[in-house]
């Protein structure tokens, strides 16, 4: 919304449906039922309240006036909604697990066919440590991540883009370490999703604090920076609740003010490890690292409890395109 305008169809999911892509025009008697509706939820017909535009070439519904909006805000919305599933835009794979936290199939792009899973997973996140190695107080760092299967890239606060990633040495596949099985990006589409086959799959047989925690983190990087689907990450969220030594908080926020529920690990570095996951999408919201007692850590003397560094996800989802890396710098390592 800018000004005075707003989008006839600003409504939550509405820029999934945009992002969603096209299917065939539909026959003139769906076309007119979906407006028969409109006009009975709004009220009826009126020239200052609802208008009919061309359907056949563009699925726009209705125009409404700014003046009338505010006042009608829910029946329009509802028919707003009636209108675009009438016009059978539909969804596909991965097109944003929920809209909760916004994601790459949530931002305005340019509408265009998309069939099949997406190649890359966009994560946007926000670093904050109490102090940098050379003493400087608080620092935040903003980051835009693209995890693919033989590809990741990350976009530094200045724009800068680079090459990253961790790869399997076996198969050159995006990595997820487990302490059963080291994971590639081709593993995670055939996960099962009943949770006492995939604990079983994921833990295998070691045991002992460095297996749990080794099992927690290898779930949370599952959580944050894998293209999982919905049923997967409700099993590995089952998964991460029953490990042994785990405390679950309901109705725990991370520090944007996000609601969802928190998970903690005290693991076997004296370091309390802790999760908030929105528990409607399975995402992650947050990950942070506190003290346990007094140590030194970056140049900064942390008392129990202190938390030495906190990941807040923004944004996580569907990508189907990455940037270019930037040039190399002159120099020795440059061109």
């Amino acid at each position: 919304m800018t000004g005075n305008e707003m989008d006839a169809l600003d409504f939550p999911g509405a820029d999934r449906l945009r992002a969603a892509g096209r299917v065939a025009p539909p026959s003139p008697d769906v076309v007119a039922a979906a407006l028969a509706a409109v006009r009975s939820a709004a009220g009826g017909p009126r020239e200052d309240a609802v208008e009919e535009v061309e359907l056949e070439r563009e699925p726009v519904a209705a125009v409404v006036p700014v003046r009338t909006w505010r006042r009608r805000l829910p029946v329009l919305v509802s028919a707003a909604a009636v209108v675009v599933v009438a016009l059978g835009v539909a969804f596909q794979p991965w097109a944003d697990s929920g809209g909760v936290q916004g994601s790459p199939a949530t931002e305005r792009t340019a509408v265009r066919e998309r069939t099949g899973p997406a190649p890359y997973w966009k994560v946007r996140t926000m670093t904050w440590q109490p102090a940098s190695e050379t003493g400087k107080g608080p620092q935040k760092s903003y980051r835009t991540l693209w995890f693919g299967r033989n590809k990741a890239l990350v976009q530094e606060d200045d724009g800068t883009v680079v090459e990253t990633g961790d790869f399997s040495s076996e198969t050159q596949q995006m990595a997820y370490d487990l302490p059963g099985k080291s994971l590639d990006w081709d593993d995670v589409g055939k996960l099962p999703t009943d949770p006492v086959a995939l604990r079983s799959l994921l833990a295998g047989n070691d045991t002992g604090e460095f297996a749990r925690d080794g099992l927690f983190d290898g779930i949370a990087e599952l959580l944050a920076r894998s293209p999982a689907e919905p049923p997967v990450r409700a099993a590995l969220f089952k998964i991460l609740t029953r490990i042994p030594g785990v405390r679950v908080t309901e109705g725990a926020k991370d520090s944007t003010g996000r609601a969802g529920t928190a998970v903690e690990l005290d693991t076997a570095f004296d370091w309390r490890s802790r999760l908030v996951v929105d528990t409607r999408t399975f995402h992650m919201l947050e990950t942070s690292n506190a003290a346990r007692g007094s140590r030194e850590w970056a140049g900064v003397r942390l008392r129990a409890g202190d938390v030495a560094e906190r990941t807040t996800y923004l944004s996580t989802g569907p990508a189907w395109e990455v940037p270019k890396p930037s040039p190399l710098p002159d120099g020795p390592f440059g061109k």
